[in-house]
């Protein structure tokens, strides 16, 4: 028998990735298929990034709030996009 867990993500259209938070309230990510998939082979921890050249700080920061607001506050029950938070 299987039990798998349902993840809320966040689809990112600036940044081209899925975001989620993990048990660990970790932020992770993977890239975005052009099919609006994620690619889940290659995903990581945000926190291991180390070029942080030209990123954007504040839409980062805005994605994890928004994950960590809808994993504790709706157990993951929102759905989020760009669409719903402001990314600049």
């Amino acid at each position: 028998m299987y039990i798998f867990e349902i993840q809320s993500m966040f689809l990112s259209e600036t940044f081209g990735r899925f975001f989620w938070v993990d048990d660990e309230l970790e932020l992770r990510s993977c890239p975005a298929n052009v099919d609006g998939t994620g690619d889940f082979d290659c995903s990581d921890y945000v926190s291991e990034w180390t070029d942080l050249e030209g990123l954007d700080m504040n839409s980062l920061l805005a994605i994890h709030k928004a994950e960590l607001i809808n994993k504790l506050d709706y157990a993951g029950s929102l759905s989020l996009n760009g669409k719903h938070l402001v990314e600049r």
